[in-house]
Formats: C-alpha cells, structure tokens, sequence
C-alpha cells in the first residue's frame, strides 16, 4: 500500500524511523546547536529563565536540546501528528499547530518579545511556500513573483521583530551545494523548476533578509557552513530517506522506476563495505544576534 503524501512530515513515527542521524566533523546535528547554546548562555543552569520558540518543531526531537534553557516553551509545527507527539514530549510547553508565516505573524501582532527562536531545518519550507504550493495533486506556483518576494521578507522581518533586546535566532539550514541536494533537486525539478534563481534561493533570501537587518542596526548575522554526512543502516533505508524525507512520497515521483533507479545508483555509490550508505550532507549554522553593539567585538579591556 502506497504511503500518503508527506507522510514522513505528518506522522512523527514515520519521521523518526525514516531520519537518518547527520553528523558534522564528528558532531550529531543535535550537538551543533547543544554546543552552540553552551557557548552563548553556558551550561542550562546558569540560563534557565529564557522565553524560548522552536519553529518547525516536529516531534521535538532538537526542542530537547533548547527545553533546559527555557522558562516559556513554545513548539509550532503544521502538522497535528507532530505537535501530539511535541505536546506529549513537553507537557508544559504551548503548542501551536500552524504554519511558520501564519505563526510569526501572529506573534508579532501580539507583540510577544522571545529570548531565543530555533529553526532546525525547516525554514526553507515556509520560504518556499511564499512562492508555490506543492500536494500530492501537483506544485501550484503563485502568479506574482514580486509578491513572493515580499512576502518572504516579511517573514523574515518579523523572525527579527519577535527577538527581545540581545535575542537570538539559531538555525541549521541544508546546503544546497551538496551532491545529495543536487540528486534532490534534479528530481524535483522533473515537476517545476525552482523559483528564482534555484534550489538555494530560499537560503540566499534568508540570508540577505538578515544582512539587511544587520546594515539597518537590528542585530549581527553570523553564518557557518559545515560538510558532513547522513548515516543510512543500509541501501534500503537510503533509499526510504529520499523517498519520504526529500520527495515527500509525491506519487509522480515516488511511482516513477527512473526516479528510484537514479536514487538506487547514488545510494550504491556511496555504500560502504558494512552496508550503511554514507550520504553526503552539509549545513548552514546560522546565528542572528539583537545586538548591534559593534564593542561586543573588541578584545576584553580595549
């Protein structure tokens, strides 16, 4: 039986039996942001008080890592399969099913103030969504570009207005560069090309949103790019990753045999000899701090 469209995004068992662990320079992408928060506040002890949002949040599988440094808790996700799973995962945190652009939006006209947003992957979705709308019925592109564009930004511009004073925005955004990105967006582009100016375009806005942010004294952007690797147990699970997690089962894709033979022969390619399938991955660690204070870059006592 075919699985239903999106499946791995809208029930948190499937998402988390179809994830493949990444790993940078040694390093869990969990451990990336763990290590991340433990050199902006310290250990969680020492920062327990922080009013904290977690975008995007699925099961709540990195909220773990961000749960120990809040005193206010929040989780949004689209999908209600995820926020049951977030809500029973964190049973005093607000959970809120809606997507990213309809959450950020309310939040600024309840003029809430947050000490910490987190975005773990999941950002160029609602980027994307600004410019077309893909079901299991086909991709939908909106008729005005422009439009797209402006309402990207003002997605952007409110992640900037919800920060409190010395707020912080942290994200792990995927690399499109990477040869696993690059199978990803061939197959997807079989359906319809990539707005603008391809399958980084959603980083390269967000980015400039920011830096745009950064020129006008809201804050200072720091950007990392780190390689990696996705780690599947086996050809099969590889091949589920980018079955479920990249092509979202869309049927034209999923039930097409030259679209998992190409997926095949890139997870044969890079199998290793005890089965796993080392995929190759890379990441954005982006930091976006509301603090404009050029000092803060000066050698203590200067």
């Amino acid at each position: 039986m075919a699985e239903p469209f999106n499946i791995g995004y809208a029930d948190a068992g499937v998402y988390e039996a179809m994830l493949p662990p990444h790993y940078y320079g040694g390093l869990e992408d969990t451990d990336l942001v763990r290590d991340q928060l433990h050199h902006i506040y310290g250990a969680p002890e020492q920062h327990e008080g922080l009013r904290v949002l977690d975008l995007g949040c699925g099961p709540g599988r990195v909220t773990t890592i961000l749960a120990p440094y809040a005193d206010t808790l929040i989780g949004t996700d689209k999908s209600a399969g995820m926020i049951d799973q977030f809500q029973t995962r964190f049973p005093d945190a607000e959970a809120v099913c809606a997507d990213t652009e309809t959450v950020l939006a309310r939040f600024v006209e309840q003029q809430r103030r947050l000490d910490l947003i987190g975005s773990f992957w999941s950002m160029s979705y609602p980027l994307l969504e600004c410019f077309e709308t893909t079901t299991a019925h086909g991709v939908t592109t909106t008729s005005n570009f422009d439009a797209g564009i402006a309402r990207a930004h003002t997605l952007i511009n409110h992640l900037v207005e919800l920060l409190a004073p010395d707020g912080r925005l942290l994200m792990l955004f995927f690399d499109a560069s990477t040869a696993e990105q690059r199978l990803v967006t061939r197959l997807w582009e079989r359906i319809q090309p990539f707005p603008g100016t391809g399958r980084d375009f959603t980083w390269s806005l967000l980015q400039r949103g920011l830096q745009d942010a950064e020129a006008a004294g809201r804050g200072q952007l720091t950007t990392h790019r780190l390689p990696g690797v996705a780690v599947a147990e086996n050809l099969d699970a590889a091949i589920q990753w980018f079955r479920i997690g990249h092509l979202n089962t869309y049927p034209p894709l999923v039930d097409d045999p030259d679209v998992i033979a190409e997926i095949t022969d890139f997870a044969r390619a890079h199998e290793r000899g005890d089965g796993r399938v080392l995929i190759p991955s890379g990441v954005h660690l982006l930091h976006f701090h509301a603090n404009a204070d050029l000092a803060t870059h000066l050698p203590e006592h200067r």
